[in-house]
């Protein structure tokens, strides 16, 4: 009997190679969605290309793929014409040649190429059959009934603390002279877990004492704007119990997002002077008020003074002798009238100038008993921030369902996990479940 051959490990990968390129001996195009993306420090670029199952979360299938620094320009140029970028959760058809590695036995597309127009149409389609799907709910006008409060000077905000958009809505706030008070939940809102951060900032501000909950972002790729089209923050919106305001993006821009929401402006900062605006409104009919009193406090005051020196007259005409003191009286009564009601009238304006103040910085005392609860509301907030968590060392694990780890239960061998650091996150696969008390057993 003839000894079989044996092979080295390189050889046998070498042989697994050339098999490949024998049978795939062209580039190919393959489509899915971007998982695990990162640039390592020589620019080149890595992922994985995942197929799931419908509409769902659960990855059917993965392939691994690296965009080599030489083909980045190219590659680039194709998404920034789209305006478009290559980042998490962003549906791709690609182009590359199938090579396997054998130094490391590593199979993976090397990408040469990509079609932006099949992004573009799969993030059109998908938000088509999003704003159907709400319509169908009665979702797209449920935040646009609520009424919107004349004076709306308590905001909740969602952005990221320090970010252009952050400041962009908070100066324009304050060049306006009202007395705000903006209660910030600050989440970032880009990446692959923005959609969880949004809809975990738009539950907890739902809990507090605001008039208004401002969404805000600058402007960006669409790519960099995805999480405002999905779904799960698009519902969040639409359950809120106060008007929700948003500001997301540059002029052109428009997500699933703004349809759901009461108002939806241009810019941050268009965002912003649509709530001065409405305060200035109120300030105005104020105005408008006080000037109204003032002239008919005037007007009677006119009118009673001619009334009265009509008597006065009658009773002269009427007195040659006992009455003349009487309509004396009279006309110094007269007299007296007028002085009263030039008096009061400036008095009436006096005061409605006053009310005009008190009322136009009323956010002020209004919010200056909630000031501390707010305080202490976004002290909270910022301690129930998950982030806060990661930066302190933690991390969060999830299953391929999405479902966050607490343990090791229903884990085996081959499962992939996700975690999520402060900083990025991980893609791992298991190689042994240790369950508790594991150790105790073989001590």
């Amino acid at each position: 009997m003839d000894e079989q051959p044996t092979f080295s490990v390189t050889e046998l990968n070498t042989v697994i190679r050339d098999a490949l390129r024998a049978a795939i001996p062209r580039e190919v195009w393959v489509q899915g969605e971007v998982q695990g993306f990162k640039t390592s420090g020589l620019g080149h670029s890595y992922f994985q290309l995942v197929e799931k199952a419908g509409r769902g979360e659960r990855v059917l299938s993965r392939l691994d793929v690296a965009l080599f620094r030489g083909e980045r320009p190219t590659v680039n140029a194709a998404l920034r014409d789209a305006g478009l970028k290559l980042a998490n959760d962003v549906g791709v058809r690609i182009r590359g040649r199938v090579d396997f590695y054998p130094p490391n036995g590593r199979l993976q597309l090397v990408m040469t190429g990509i079609d932006p127009v099949f992004t573009i149409g799969g993030m059109a389609a998908n938000r088509a059959r999003l704003l159907e799907a709400l319509a169908a709910d009665g979702l797209l006008r449920a935040n646009g009934a609520l009424p919107l409060p004349e004076v709306p000077l308590r905001v909740g905000l969602i952005t990221s603390e320090g970010s252009a958009a952050y400041h962009d809505f908070v100066h324009e706030l304050e060049v306006s002279g009202h007395a705000w008070q903006v209660c910030l939940a600050d989440v970032r809102v880009q990446g692959s877990g923005a959609p969880k951060r949004l809809v975990w900032a738009l539950r907890t501000l739902a809990r507090q004492r605001v008039d208004v909950v401002v969404v805000v972002r600058g402007g960006g790729s669409r790519s960099d704007l995805a999480p405002f089209d999905a779904e799960a923050v698009a519902r969040a919106i639409a359950d809120m119990p106060m008007p929700v305001l948003t500001g997301i993006g540059h002029e052109v821009d428009r997500s699933v997002a703004d349809e759901v929401a009461h108002t939806s402006c241009k810019t941050p900062t268009a965002c912003a002077q649509e709530l001065v605006e409405r305060v200035g409104e109120f300030v105005d009919r104020l105005d408008d008020v006080s000037r109204a009193v003032a002239s008919l406090a005037r007007s009677r005051c006119r009118l009673a003074a001619h009334e009265l020196g009509e008597r006065a007259r009658r009773v002269r005409r009427g007195a040659p002798g006992a009455l003349v003191h009487a309509w004396g009286a009279l006309e110094r009564r007269q007299v007296r009238v007028e002085e009263l009601g030039k008096r009061g009238v400036h008095d009436a304006a006096a005061a409605l100038e006053d009310r005009r103040r008190v009322l136009v910085a009323a956010g002020g005392r209004l919010t200056r008993d909630a000031s501390r609860q707010l305080d202490a509301d976004e002290a909270r907030l910022r301690a129930l921030d998950p982030r806060r968590v990661l930066e302190r060392g933690y991390s969060i694990t999830r299953d391929e369902d999405g479902r966050v780890r607490k343990g090791v239960q229903g884990l085996t061998p081959a499962d992939v996990l996700h975690t999520e650091l402060a900083r990025g996150s991980i893609t791992s696969r298991v190689e042994a479940v240790q369950q508790p008390g594991d150790e105790d057993e073989r001590e």
